[in-house]
């Protein structure tokens, strides 16, 4: 695989992850893994931690994909 065909399937990836985490903000409601929902009124430490790994890996592995590949 080359370099940038990498580089573009990691942004991809990430801008996927990104996607989940916005859309979650927005609605409320975030998927968790096996398709478990949670809700931000049920449990909101929870949605605010699977939001945060969602935004924050999303947007460390655009970085990386930016700055060393």
């Amino acid at each position: 695989m080359t370099s940038q065909t990498l580089k573009l399937l990691i942004i991809v990836v990430c801008m996927i992850l990104l996607w989940f985490g916005i859309h979650g903000i927005r609605t409320g409601r975030v998927r968790e893994e096996g398709n478990e929902i949670i809700d931000r009124d049920k449990s909101p430490a929870q949605f605010k931690l699977t939001v945060g790994i969602y935004i924050g890996l999303g947007s460390a592995g655009i970085l990386y994909a930016l700055v060393f590949l």
